[in-house]
C-alpha cells in the first residue's frame, strides 16, 4: 500500500530523517530497537490525552525496547519440551 502525504509532509520528513528522497525512508528496515531513546511510560502518561490511538499505549500496557530485548532472551533461554 503506497503511502499518500503532501509535497509538504514529505520535505518535513526528509529533512528531519536526514535522507534525500522520500523512497528511500520507505525501503529502509525499521525492525531494530533503539534502547538508548527508549519510550519513557511518564511522557506517554502526560500526552495520553492527546492521542486518539490505542487505549494500551495511552494506558502505558506496551513494552519498552529494553523490556522486549530482556524477554527476548528469555524466551530464548527456556528450554522445550521434548
Amino acid at each position: 500500500m503506497a503511502i499518500q502525504v503532501s509535497d509538504k509532509v514529505r520535505k518535513i520528513v526528509c529533512r528531519v530523517l536526514g535522507v534525500e528522497s522520500f523512497a528511500q525512508i520507505q525501503e529502509q528496515d525499521f525492525e531494530a530497537f533503539d534502547t538508548d531513546h527508549d519510550v519513557d511510560r511518564s511522557k506517554v502518561a502526560r500526552y495520553a490525552h492527546r492521542n486518539r490511538g490505542s487505549v494500551r499505549l495511552n494506558a502505558g500496557k506496551f513494552y519498552t525496547a529494553q523490556e522486549h530485548a530482556a524477554r527476548i532472551r528469555r524466551a530464548k533461554q527456556q528450554d522445550l519440551p521434548g
